[in-house]
């Protein structure tokens, strides 16, 4: 195909990428601002300049075909492509800017990166920052984000990761508490204390301890439960009962003697813990805003 007819058709690619991410002929128009059946149209044209069908569409579903699969890897890669370019014409060598979109966990936000990218603000006022605050998985290309940062260990495969730091949990009551109730010695005595859980699954209730080679699962009760960290917390300085926080949650209390450690000998499993690693897709050009803050955490955190 010739240039003259080839360029008529970017745009009906870059249609034809939306729809396939969205998964939707009527949220690409909502998201383009036209109407589903200009979508359609834009999609059949491309298939008939092809001639090749690449949705196979019924009423209540829409899949690739094997060549549009094909197709579309290729039109999304154009799309990548054309990203950087913009990216790149904007950026200024002297200076940092343009927009950044950013996703992180609750918690880790509000707790620990909410300073530092108020900091990153006023340090770059040229970008424009978007932080996504979620628990759940993010998919970059489907949400449209520039940088994930969790707590894992075992990272999002196909994506550059990033290391900014390292979360354990930590099991934790108040010193009234303790005083009361008495310190636990061994994993086992925790079924006999009131335990605050999580509460997000069934499994929340079941606490994980290994200490070298020995591992021991302990079913907990509590009077309280709440998927709030600071909410949580606030139990456990009145005296409530024993809970589990990720280290930077509560690390500043056991500072001050506000409450103490529990079984430090003990290594506690569960979720939100690991490494603290930045994510973003893999390319030939990172734009400077990406490197600028995840090198701006790294500082504050590694």
């Amino acid at each position: 195909m010739d240039t003259n007819k080839l360029i008529p058709l970017l745009s009906e690619m870059a249609i034809f990428v939306n729809v396939v991410e969205s998964g939707s002929f009527s949220k690409t128009a909502k998201k383009l601002g036209v109407s589903p059946s200009s979508v359609s149209r834009s999609v059949t044209r491309l298939e008939s300049a092809l001639e090749e069908k690449l949705l196979e569409r019924t009423t209540r579903q829409m899949r690739l075909s094997s060549t549009g699969q094909e197709v579309y890897s290729l039109c999304s890669d154009m799309m990548n492509s054309a990203k950087m370019a913009v990216s790149a014409a904007q950026v200024d060598k002297t200076d940092v800017s343009g927009s950044l979109r950013v996703a992180a966990p609750k918690a880790l936000s509000r707790q620990v990166l909410m300073p530092m990218i108020l900091d990153f603000i006023d340090d770059y006022p040229n970008v424009s920052l978007q932080l996504k605050v979620a628990d759940h998985y993010i998919d970059p290309i489907g949400d449209e984000v520039d940088i994930i940062i969790m707590i894992t260990n075992k990272p999002t495969e196909g994506l550059i990761a990033k290391p900014l730091g390292q979360c354990r949990l930590v099991l934790c009551a108040s010193p009234a508490y303790i005083e009361e109730y008495g310190m636990p010695i061994h994993p086992e005595d925790i079924s006999s204390h009131n335990c605050l859980c999580l509460g997000e699954n069934p499994r929340d209730r079941v606490w994980e301890f290994t200490n070298n080679n020995k591992r021991v699962s302990i079913n907990v009760n509590g009077s309280f439960v709440v998927n709030h960290s600071e909410i949580r917390r606030e139990a456990v300085l009145r005296g409530v009962g024993i809970s589990v926080f990720p280290e930077f949650a509560i690390q500043s209390y056991i500072d001050s003697g506000q409450v103490v450690e529990v079984l430090r000998d003990w290594h506690v499993g569960g979720n939100y813990q690991g490494k603290i690693i930045a994510q973003y897709a893999q390319s030939k050009y990172i734009p400077s805003q990406i490197k600028t803050f995840i090198e701006y955490l790294q500082q504050r955190l590694v």
